[in-house]
């Protein structure tokens, strides 16, 4: 099952991506649902997430944005990619 749900997450990033540029840019809405999918199973994901948003302040503030923003199921795994938490912070 998680094999099944970190596919779907890359899938919805991918799919994110290729329709960004329409004029309605849903990409906006699939990109963070697909890394909430991909950052809730795999650690190494969390950690290298973690990394961009630490070294990225305009991605940090997109996301922080889509966090606010976002269902709870979708916003907490992102939140715990949050540059601000510590890294043991994650578990439950």
């Amino acid at each position: 099952m998680t094999a099944f749900v970190k596919i779907l997450g890359v899938l919805l990033v991918l799919a994110g991506l290729a329709i960004m540029w329409l004029p309605i840019p849903l990409g906006i809405v699939l990109i963070p649902a697909g890394l909430a999918l991909i950052v809730a199973t795999s650690r190494t994901a969390r950690e290298w997430l973690r990394r961009r948003r630490r070294n990225n302040p305009g991605l940090n503030r997109w996301l922080g944005r889509m966090e606010a923003k976002a269902p709870a199921r979708i916003a907490e795994p992102l939140r715990k990619t949050s540059p601000d938490r510590q890294a043991g912070q994650d578990r439950p």
